[in-house]
């Protein structure tokens, strides 16, 4: 006699739930007996979680906080409350994040009271400074955020963001949750705190180091140093282009900041820096043109020296260093040129003195790297600008910090896999801004990634699909359709499987996008180009649905989520909106979300499509809709 399905061991059941593609099965089998429901609460959710978005790091509540660095594995949840709740919980928004990626469902704004925070600078001032004539541009936004855990549920969260305005620093802290009902209220002027339209609490705070002068003293480089803790300060690491390189620590409440910690640098001007956040934490400083400097990351030190210098460059090789990241916790790696060999790979060792460079990655510019033949012979390098680890998953076999991406001057972003003999063994380009220099990187998970163009404010999304990478297909969700899957029976026999055109389009169909991020709604007062690079990307943790780009004098906040969505990420408040009125007010309630045009990554004609009004959502027809997308998005030509 056959055992039923509530008579089968635990073993068995975890081996049935991960076969299951959707959480609604998962939630309908959870219906079929008490024993089988008791489990899927209890292990069947956090099973589903791990085994679909194995890229996603979910820390420990109090313990831990959400880690960003790619070498980290999952954790087990939080150890308090409900934790078969905080699983529910964590397959709802990560299915619905996925969702609103695979139907391009966004809303975007400029963020930050500029008003207020430039009073602020001023008042932060040992003096008001003589008035000057206007700089030639705006200021370069250096972006870094982090978000940790600060309750039982998956909706307790704590998220930081801050970056240098010029000479100033701005950060903002938002508490989400039912903690965000305990944070005591503080009394300060205008839009500088408060509640948003989701309950959560918010307060910004600014930082005017006294003696800096805009210009000479913008901050170059910036990286937060992320803590569990709801307590009043941060701590976070800040180069500056007169060659300063210290450790500040600043309060949310009293908006004092205060210097625990300098890096000797010997008046080099810093160019870049990255952190590797482990069990000793280390500094990577790039100091003028060429050298690379390791420092232990020690607040108690008010001097601290470098424990390792090395140059990147040989004796009379000219070109300078552009980018530097933590691959992993012993190995860095450096971008620079124009060179033939812009990408450098050193390891720490271990007394953390650097080590001399075990390998440099050949690139020449427009040549892709990844084939058979000798490597390019080129005359013409390239320089790096951009570098980005992608994170490791057991499923795609290798070590931590083998994978990683550069963006280059020559528009190209490479994917490069050191266990390849190759320099790198993807491209990835845009085929109509094709050549705009790839200032920034953001890998999201091992399904895409975000670049930063290097003109008129494009941010572009590629579909990266890496092994072990997109294993959730929201298209499961939904019926077939009419048409058979004719592609896959001429030309891909061993895919069959599929059954339609459409389920094998969200499948296999691979076609990214770009949006503009320059919009009329310029919220900060200041001019900005509308030919701004998107200098920096920067997103709080895997989980979360929230995205930074900077572009000259501005910060975006670019949030997944779809405003029709019912039942959006929990995150977000659940009040289903039924008017436009209701939509203004839970999504945009003082007017500041933008309507940003994008198009998809095709060879032949390009459609701009553009979204509409957060009001008039679901007012147009359906054929002014584009079919698989987010309710926001018409096609210019078909509306009237």
């Amino acid at each position: 006699m056959q055992p039923t399905l509530a008579e089968l061991p635990p073993e068995l059941l975890a081996q049935i739930v991960t076969q299951i593609k959707t959480a609604r099965t998962l939630s309908h089998l959870s219906l079929t007996c008490k024993r089988v429901h008791a489990f899927i609460e209890n292990d069947g959710f956090r099973i589903f979680v791990q085994s679909r978005f194995p890229t996603v790091r979910v820390s420990r509540c109090h313990t831990q906080a959400a880690s960003k660095d790619a070498s980290h594995p999952i954790e087990d949840g939080p150890q308090e409350q409900n934790p078969s709740s905080f699983w529910r919980d964590a397959a709802h928004g990560l299915t619905t994040l996925s969702r609103n990626w695979d139907r391009k469902a966004f809303i975007a704004s400029s963020i930050g009271p500029y008003p207020d925070i430039r009073e602020e600078f001023r008042r932060q001032r040992t003096h008001i400074p003589p008035r000057k004539p206007a700089q030639s541009m705006g200021f370069v936004p250096v972006i870094d955020s982090y978000e940790s855990w600060n309750g039982g549920d998956w909706s307790s969260r704590k998220e930081v963001v801050a970056w240098g305005a010029g000479a100033g620093l701005v950060m903002r802290v938002k508490i989400m949750g039912d903690k965000a009902k305990d944070t005591r209220q503080i009394s300060r002027r205008k839009e500088m705190e408060g509640l948003d339209q989701h309950g959560h609490k918010y307060v910004w705070t600014t930082f005017h180091e006294k003696g800096a002068s805009e210009g000479r003293d913008d901050i170059i480089s910036l990286n937060l140093l992320s803590q569990d803790s709801l307590g009043d300060s941060e701590q976070m690491i800040v180069g500056r282009a007169s060659g300063a390189l210290a450790q500040i620590d600043l309060s949310s409440t009293t908006s004092q900041g205060q210097i625990v910690a300098s890096y000797a640098t010997a008046g080099r001007p810093v160019k870049s820096s990255a952190t590797s956040l482990t069990v000793k934490p280390l500094l990577a400083s790039c100091l003028s043109d060429s050298t690379i400097a390791i420092y232990p990351i020690s607040p108690s030190n008010s001097e601290v020296a470098p424990i390792g210098e090395i140059s990147a460059f040989s004796p009379g090789q000219s070109g300078r260093i552009w980018s530097s990241s933590f691959l992993r916790q012993d190995r860095l790696a450096v971008g620079l040129g124009p060179a033939h060999e812009p990408i450098h790979l050193y390891t720490i060792g271990r007394g953390e003195i650097i080590k001399k460079s075990i390998r440099t990655l050949r690139i020449a510019a427009g040549d892709d790297g990844a084939s058979d033949q000798t490597p390019s012979t080129s005359k013409t390098g390239t320089s790096v600008y951009s570098l980005a680890p992608v994170s490791h998953t057991s499923l795609a076999g290798g070590a931590e910090g083998d994978v990683f991406l550069s963006g280059a001057y020559d528009g190209f972003t490479r994917l490069h896999d050191l266990r390849s003999p190759y320099s790198n063994i993807a491209t990835f380009r845009d085929p109509v801004d094709t050549y705009s220099p790839i200032y920034s990187l953001l890998p999201i998970g091992r399904e895409r990634f975000a670049a930063g163009s290097g003109r008129h404010s494009i941010m572009k999304i590629f579909d990266l699909r890496m092994p072990g990478g997109k294993l959730y297909h929201a298209a499961d969700l939904d019926p077939c359709s009419d048409s058979r899957n004719r592609v896959t029976e001429q030309h891909h026999p061993k895919k069959r499987h599929v059954c339609c055109d459409y389920h094998y389009d969200s499948e296999y169909r691979r076609r990214g996008w770009n949006v503009f991020l320059s919009s009329d709604r310029n919220r900060n007062g200041r001019r900005r180009a509308p030919d701004s690079p998107v200098y920096s990307l920067s997103r709080p943790s895997q989980c979360s649905p929230t995205l930074f780009a900077g572009i000259e004098s501005t910060v975006v906040q670019f949030d997944v989520v779809s405003i029709m969505d019912p039942n959006p990420d929990p995150i977000f408040k659940k009040e289903l909106a039924k008017t436009e009125q209701d939509l203004k007010l839970k999504w945009d309630p003082k007017g500041h979300i933008a309507c940003l045009p994008l198009y998809e990554h095709n060879d032949g004609p390009v459609d701009l499509i553009k979204q509409q009004e957060v009001k008039d959502t679901g007012n147009w027809p359906a054929r002014n809709g584009v079919k698989g997308w987010d309710e926001r998005f018409f096609q210019f030509r078909n509306r009237n």
